[in-house]
This record gives structure tokens, C-alpha cells and sequence, in this order.
């Protein structure tokens, strides 16, 4: 889901006055090399927020050949390839014209199911900026992580200077990102002004049984009993 989300947003950036060679057209929706290499920025940026990856360590494991990445980055590394990334956007970009001449986009529920994906989308990226700019780390807190890390995991202790500094770097920010968290969550509540119905009675409500749109999948469900039942009588 979350690759999905990263060439949604890749594919929706916006190229303005753009003047640079034309790679190809589909369906005379032109690609260009600025509208490329815009994608691919943003789809990095997009991963480095909502991955909690600093942009700079991101980089140098895309940059590495694959072999050289650990194992649980060589997905991350193989699908930032540029020409792995272009196929990915390629495909991404005809499929999203498909959709849009055939109506997918313009149907209700799909506009309700891009209308959630975008909630989601903006609460993460929001959050993940707000704890950010509570975090502060210092060079001499990223070596001393660094220098922890080492005596207890025997692949950093052999990895060079600056590369350790930049793990413990990360591993200092995600660790400070779960303590700010709750902070900045009260802080967003607080700058919201919530009016409850006091006739409706919310806990009655989120405590019964009932799901929301339940009825409709045990509709469906019978309908296709039916047909089948029915299907099966003809035979």
C-alpha cells in the first residue's frame, strides 16, 4: 500500500513552464525528463517522511549496488533504480489514464476510498513533520549512540566512522520520535475546537455490535446465494 501511495503522489506532481526533452508521450500525456526526475524526488521525499529515513541514508542505499545493501533494504534499493523506478511510473501513469477513461475515478466509491487514502496520507506526512521539528540531535548524541550500537552488534563495530555516526543518528531520531509523539498528537487536539451533540450517545454507539456497512455485505452475500441457488436449479 504504501509503494502505491509513493506513485500516486509521484505521478500527481506538478511540472510548471516545464521545457525539458520529451522521453515519450501516452495518450499525449507527456512524459518529460523534468516531470521524471520530479516523481522520483518526490516519491524519495515521500519515503523518507513516512518512513522515518533520513533522506541522506536513504540515498546511500539506493546509490549502493544491490549486493552491497542489506538484505531488508535490497527492495528499497531495487525499486529506486532509476530504470526500475520509470517502469514502476510508466505503468503506474497508463493504468492511471485507463481508469480515467473508463470512469474508475469518477465512480463513488472509489472517490470515497481516494478521499480516506488522502486523510491517511496528510495525518501521517503532518505528524511525522510536527515530531521532526521537536527533534533535536547533536553530533556528540549521535556518536555516543554510535559508539553504543557498536559494542553490541558486531557489524557496526566494523563499519567506518561516519557511517556509524549517521546509524545512530537515525536510530536516536526514531527513538525520540515515539516520546514526542504523544506530545504532539495533545498539541493538534488542542489546536482543534471539538463540539459534542450531547444527544447522541457516542459510547452506545461505538460500543454495539454492528458494523458499518455490514448490512450491505450480508446483502450481497444472499443475493449471490441466490444466484446461485438458482443457477444450480436450471441446470
Amino acid at each position: 500500500m504504501r509503494n502505491i501511495i509513493l506513485l500516486i503522489l509521484a505521478i500527481t506532481a506538478i511540472n510548471c513552464g516545464d521545457d525539458s526533452p520529451l522521453i515519450e508521450s501516452l495518450n499525449g500525456e507527456k512524459i518529460t525528463v523534468k516531470r521524471f526526475e520530479t516523481s522520483y524526488e518526490t516519491a524519495i521525499e515521500t519515503m523518507s517522511r513516512m518512513q522515518n529515513i533520513e533522506k541522506k541514508n536513504l540515498l546511500e542505499f539506493i546509490s549502493k549496488d544491490i549486493d552491497e545493501v542489506p538484505e531488508q533494504f535490497q527492495p528499497l534499493n531495487y525499486q529506486f533504480q532509476k530504470k526500475n523506478f520509470y517502469e514502476n511510473f510508466r505503468q503506474m501513469l497508463m493504468t492511471k489514464l485507463a481508469a480515467e477513461k473508463n470512469g474508475f475515478t469518477s465512480r463513488p466509491d472509489i472517490k470515497e476510498i481516494l478521499e480516506q487514502v488522502e486523510m491517511q496520507t496528510i495525518t501521517q506526512l503532518y505528524i511525522q513533520e510536527q515530531v521532526e521539528k521537536k527533534i533535536k540531535i547533536s553530533d556528540a548524541e549521535a556518536k555516543a549512540e554510535c559508539e553504543r550500537l557498536r559494542t553490541q552488534n558486531t557489524q557496526v563495530s566494523g563499519m567506518p566512522i561516519d557511517k556509524c555516526i549517521m546509524l545512530g543518528r537515525g536510530n536516536l531520531k526514531r527513538v525520540k520520535s515515539q516520546e514526542v509523539l504523544p506530545k504532539v498528537m495533545e498539541r493538534i487536539k488542542e489546536g482543534v475546537s471539538i463540539k459534542h451533540n450531547e444527544k447522541f450517545d457516542l459510547d452506545s454507539y461505538l460500543n454495539n455490535n454492528i458494523l458499518p456497512g455490514q448490512d450491505k455485505v450480508d446483502s450481497e452475500s444472499k443475493k449471490e446465494s441466490q444466484d446461485s441457488d438458482s443457477s444450480d436449479g436450471d441446470k
